[in-house]
Protein backbone atom coordinates (compact mmCIF):
# COMPACT_ATOMS: atom_id res chain seq x y z
CA UNK A 1 0.00 0.00 0.00
CA UNK A 2 1.16 3.70 -0.36
CA UNK A 3 1.52 5.98 2.01
CA UNK A 4 -0.47 9.28 1.36
CA UNK A 5 2.31 11.05 2.55
CA UNK A 6 5.04 9.74 -0.05
CA UNK A 7 3.01 10.15 -3.24
CA UNK A 8 4.45 12.99 -5.18
CA UNK A 9 7.19 13.30 -2.85
CA UNK A 10 10.53 14.65 -5.14
CA UNK A 11 13.86 14.82 -3.95
CA UNK A 12 15.84 17.56 -4.62
CA UNK A 13 18.93 17.21 -5.74
CA UNK A 14 21.56 19.55 -3.63
CA UNK A 15 24.43 20.51 -5.21
CA UNK A 16 28.18 19.30 -3.83
CA UNK A 17 30.35 21.95 -2.80
CA UNK A 18 33.93 22.53 -3.36
CA UNK A 19 36.43 21.39 -0.62
CA UNK A 20 38.23 24.33 -1.10
CA UNK A 21 35.44 26.95 -0.28
CA UNK A 22 35.88 29.30 3.28
CA UNK A 23 32.58 27.89 4.77
CA UNK A 24 30.00 25.04 4.83
CA UNK A 25 26.44 25.34 5.60
CA UNK A 26 25.98 22.20 7.27
CA UNK A 27 28.04 18.85 8.58
CA UNK A 28 26.43 16.90 5.61
CA UNK A 29 27.93 19.67 3.08
CA UNK A 30 31.19 18.78 4.61
CA UNK A 31 31.00 14.92 4.38
CA UNK A 32 29.47 15.56 0.66
CA UNK A 33 32.40 17.68 -0.24
CA UNK A 34 34.67 15.06 1.35
CA UNK A 35 33.42 12.24 -0.63
CA UNK A 36 33.79 14.55 -3.64
CA UNK A 37 37.57 14.55 -3.17
CA UNK A 38 38.20 11.39 -2.03
CA UNK A 39 35.97 10.16 -5.92
CA UNK A 40 38.34 12.53 -7.33
CA UNK A 41 40.87 10.06 -5.97
CA UNK A 42 39.66 7.22 -7.17
CA UNK A 43 38.98 8.46 -10.51
CA UNK A 44 42.42 9.09 -10.76
CA UNK A 45 43.08 5.77 -9.66
CA UNK A 46 40.78 4.51 -12.63
CA UNK A 47 43.65 6.14 -15.19
CA UNK A 48 46.22 3.85 -16.77
CA UNK A 49 50.09 4.35 -15.13
CA UNK A 50 51.23 6.54 -18.04
CA UNK A 51 48.36 9.01 -17.68
CA UNK A 52 49.00 9.09 -13.95
CA UNK A 53 52.48 10.07 -14.32
CA UNK A 54 51.56 12.80 -17.19
CA UNK A 55 49.77 14.53 -14.34
CA UNK A 56 52.90 15.42 -12.80
CA UNK A 57 51.29 14.64 -9.25
CA UNK A 58 53.89 14.79 -6.26
CA UNK A 59 55.79 11.32 -5.57
CA UNK A 60 54.01 10.41 -2.40
CA UNK A 61 50.09 10.58 -3.82
CA UNK A 62 51.55 9.67 -7.11
CA UNK A 63 52.64 6.28 -5.05
CA UNK A 64 49.75 5.91 -3.09
CA UNK A 65 47.71 6.13 -6.50
CA UNK A 66 49.47 3.49 -7.89
CA UNK A 67 49.40 0.89 -4.74
CA UNK A 68 45.54 1.65 -4.63
CA UNK A 69 45.54 0.31 -8.00
CA UNK A 70 47.55 -2.89 -7.45
CA UNK A 71 44.94 -4.19 -3.88
CA UNK A 72 42.90 -6.27 -5.03
CA UNK A 73 39.62 -6.11 -2.97
CA UNK A 74 38.30 -5.78 0.45
CA UNK A 75 38.44 -3.60 3.40
CA UNK A 76 42.51 -2.77 2.54
CA UNK A 77 41.10 -1.24 -0.40
CA UNK A 78 38.52 1.04 1.09
CA UNK A 79 41.38 2.07 3.83
CA UNK A 80 43.73 3.43 1.04
CA UNK A 81 41.04 5.13 -1.18
CA UNK A 82 39.95 7.07 2.03
CA UNK A 83 44.00 7.94 2.62
CA UNK A 84 44.10 9.38 -0.70
CA UNK A 85 41.06 11.41 0.09
CA UNK A 86 42.28 12.48 3.50
CA UNK A 87 45.91 13.18 1.79
CA UNK A 88 44.29 15.87 -1.25
CA UNK A 89 42.01 17.42 1.64
CA UNK A 90 45.43 18.11 3.35
CA UNK A 91 46.99 19.57 0.41
CA UNK A 92 43.81 22.04 -0.57
CA UNK A 93 46.20 23.21 -3.83
CA UNK A 94 46.95 19.94 -5.17
CA UNK A 95 42.69 19.53 -5.51
CA UNK A 96 42.62 22.57 -7.71
CA UNK A 97 45.31 21.21 -9.78
CA UNK A 98 44.15 18.41 -10.56
CA UNK A 99 40.63 19.48 -11.43
CA UNK A 100 42.49 21.87 -13.81
CA UNK A 101 44.67 18.83 -15.56
CA UNK A 102 41.41 16.52 -15.77
CA UNK A 103 39.30 19.37 -17.38
CA UNK A 104 42.38 19.70 -20.06
CA UNK A 105 42.53 16.47 -20.67
CA UNK A 106 38.78 16.38 -21.37
CA UNK A 107 39.02 18.96 -23.38
CA UNK A 108 41.87 17.54 -25.95
CA UNK A 109 39.39 13.98 -25.50
CA UNK A 110 36.78 16.57 -27.16
CA UNK A 111 38.81 18.09 -29.42
CA UNK A 112 39.71 14.67 -30.85
CA UNK A 113 36.62 13.48 -31.24
CA UNK A 114 35.16 17.14 -32.75
CA UNK A 115 38.56 15.95 -35.50
CA UNK A 116 37.44 12.62 -35.84
CA UNK A 117 33.70 13.60 -36.59
CA UNK A 118 34.88 16.20 -39.14
CA UNK A 119 37.04 12.80 -40.71
CA UNK A 120 34.21 11.00 -40.63
CA UNK A 121 31.79 13.50 -42.40
CA UNK A 122 34.41 14.11 -45.22
CA UNK A 123 34.44 10.12 -45.66
CA UNK A 124 30.80 9.97 -46.29
CA UNK A 125 30.79 13.08 -48.67
CA UNK A 126 33.64 11.17 -50.44
CA UNK A 127 31.59 7.88 -50.94
CA UNK A 128 28.38 9.53 -51.60
CA UNK A 129 28.59 12.82 -53.33
CA UNK A 130 31.94 11.36 -55.45
CA UNK A 131 33.60 13.75 -57.59
CA UNK A 132 31.96 17.08 -56.49
CA UNK A 133 33.01 16.30 -52.47
CA UNK A 134 36.56 15.40 -54.00
CA UNK A 135 36.88 18.66 -55.43
CA UNK A 136 36.39 20.92 -52.67
CA UNK A 137 38.55 18.60 -50.75
CA UNK A 138 41.63 19.47 -53.13
CA UNK A 139 40.38 23.03 -52.56
CA UNK A 140 40.68 23.01 -48.99
CA UNK A 141 43.50 20.78 -48.51
CA UNK A 142 45.80 20.45 -51.36
CA UNK A 143 47.84 17.88 -49.71
CA UNK A 144 45.69 14.99 -50.63
CA UNK A 145 46.43 12.52 -53.05
CA UNK A 146 43.37 12.88 -55.70
CA UNK A 147 44.86 9.28 -57.26
CA UNK A 148 44.80 7.60 -54.22
CA UNK A 149 41.92 8.87 -52.66
CA UNK A 150 39.95 8.30 -56.25
CA UNK A 151 40.77 5.12 -56.00
CA UNK A 152 39.76 4.40 -52.54
CA UNK A 153 36.62 6.29 -53.14
CA UNK A 154 35.33 3.83 -55.98
CA UNK A 155 36.42 1.16 -54.32
CA UNK A 156 34.03 1.94 -51.00
CA UNK A 157 31.19 2.78 -53.57
CA UNK A 158 31.42 -1.15 -55.16
CA UNK A 159 31.54 -2.35 -51.33
CA UNK A 160 28.18 -0.52 -50.77
CA UNK A 161 26.51 -1.75 -53.94
CA UNK A 162 27.72 -5.18 -53.24
CA UNK A 163 26.93 -5.34 -49.56
CA UNK A 164 30.37 -5.79 -48.62
CA UNK A 165 32.51 -5.01 -45.55
CA UNK A 166 33.19 -1.37 -45.47
CA UNK A 167 37.42 -2.06 -45.78
CA UNK A 168 37.76 1.07 -48.35
CA UNK A 169 35.63 3.13 -46.29
CA UNK A 170 38.07 2.25 -43.40
CA UNK A 171 41.21 2.97 -45.52
CA UNK A 172 39.81 6.77 -46.67
CA UNK A 173 39.01 7.59 -43.07
CA UNK A 174 42.47 6.46 -42.07
CA UNK A 175 44.38 8.40 -45.02
CA UNK A 176 42.36 11.41 -44.07
CA UNK A 177 43.45 10.99 -40.03
CA UNK A 178 46.82 10.61 -41.52
CA UNK A 179 47.00 14.05 -43.23
CA UNK A 180 48.07 17.11 -41.22
CA UNK A 181 45.13 19.47 -41.18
Amino acid sequence: MVRPRNVNRVKVEKEIPDWEQEEFESRSDIKRAAQAVTDLAETIAQMSEDQIKRLQLPQNFTEAVLLYKKIGKGPALKRQKLYLGKMLRDNEPLIVEIKEKLAEIELKKKQQNAHFHKLEQWRDRLIAEGDAALHELLQQYPQVDRQQIRQLMRNAQKEQQQNKPPKSSREIFQYLKSLEW
